[in-house]
């Protein structure tokens, strides 16, 4: 008996099973996939994603999440390749925290990273958009993976209607803390 109910627990892991998240629970999950979505990061696939996309990430995340500590004036009066700077070291904080992944830096002349110089990434900011956020409905466990699956919303607008998502990422400890690293997320825009 004790086999058989083993192969069916087994089972139930394997074939995906929902679990009771709390609100609380949820509202984190919504927090996470926000960090993705509020930049316009919509379809993700870390087993395709470049450099460039992971450095995209951590420039834009810090610029909205994290302006006051990190975004610095470029130093140079008549910067020629953007007004603001990060330090390279906070984008790759970034990548590892919500990708579990090591960037690569490298340089581009992608206009959304403007110039990445071996220290600094060079950019101008870009202010006045309205950001979606992200709420979870449903969160189911396969393996080792959670599936999150929920819609996305503009905080601004009453009665906003925004795109579903279906997400997929790992639990993870970073920093001490438990939260998720994103494997896949795809909004559907239609």
């Amino acid at each position: 008996m004790k086999k058989f109910l083993c192969a069916l627990v087994i089972l139930a892991l394997m074939a995906g099973v929902s679990f009771s998240a709390t609100p609380s629970e949820r509202k984190r999950m919504g927090v996470f996939i926000s960090n993705f979505v509020e930049i316009g990061m919509n379809d993700i696939d870390i087993d395709t994603i470049s450099d460039s996309e992971l450095a995209y990430f951590g420039i834009w995340h810090n610029y909205r999440n994290n302006f006051k500590s990190r975004i610095q004036r470029c130093p140079d009066r008549n910067c020629p390749y953007g007004s603001l700077i990060i330090d390279k070291k906070y984008v790759a904080e970034s990548v590892k925290k919500y990708f579990d992944l090591d960037i690569r830096h490298t340089s581009t002349e992608n206009e959304s990273l403007g110039h990445y110089d071996g220290r600094y990434y060079h950019f101008d900011g870009a202010d006045g958009e309205m950001n979606q956020q992200a709420r979870v409905f449903e969160a189911q466990r396969r393996g080792t993976l959670i599936i999150m699956k929920g819609e996305t919303y503009y905080p601004d607008m009453d009665d906003s209607e925004g795109f579903t998502f279906t997400a997929r990422a790992k639990p993870y400890v970073y920093g001490g803390k438990n939260t998720w690293s994103i494997i896949t997320l795809h909004v559907e825009n239609e």
